[in-house]
């Protein structure tokens, strides 16, 4: 698959990768937009404090379900999905809490861990959010979800 990885501030690399694959709670999703945020912005400009080169960059998306891994339920090949870029530890107090967002050893995707420039991205089902079937590609990738509000896969938004 291709990938654009960030080697250092400004300078982009196409490179073409092993193709990503959905392992057992896992979803792969085929990236159709990306959105360019102010924090996409400082990477590219070396000024944002919590990034380590080189990067695969891309938090903001849309994309569609290309498959699932082993257990995934209520998530199918050919949804269109956005996923919180947050990696969390899940142990820390806040995040026994449920306030992933403060996670003491958060991560995030496009940063710290390989971001969506890529054509296929992996994450954890517990990460999608469903989009509805009216949102256009280029209105789900300008959509960021936040890790408290998401909308779990099978479940109403409120």
């Amino acid at each position: 698959m291709r990938q654009a990885i960030m080697t250092s501030p400004g300078t982009i690399e196409l490179r073409t990768v092993a193709d990503a694959a959905a392992g057992p709670g896992q979803v792969l999703m085929r990236i159709q937009r990306i959105g360019v945020c102010g924090s996409d912005v400082h990477v590219n400009h070396g000024t944002h404090p919590f990034v380590d080169y080189p990067v695969v960059q891309g938090h903001e998306f849309s994309a569609v379900v290309e498959a699932v891994g082993d257990g995934v339920t209520g998530i199918r090949p050919g949804m269109k999905v956005t996923a919180t870029p947050q990696v969390v530890c899940g142990t820390c107090r806040p995040c026994r809490r449920g306030l992933y967002n403060v996670c003491e050893n958060l991560i995030v995707r496009g940063f710290r861990a390989p971001g969506v420039a890529q054509d296929l991205q992996v994450t954890e089902a517990d990460k999608i959010v469903l989009l509805p079937d009216t949102f256009t590609r280029s209105r789900g990738h300008s959509w960021s979800p936040s890790p408290w509000r998401r909308t779990r896969a099978g479940a109403q938004e409120t």
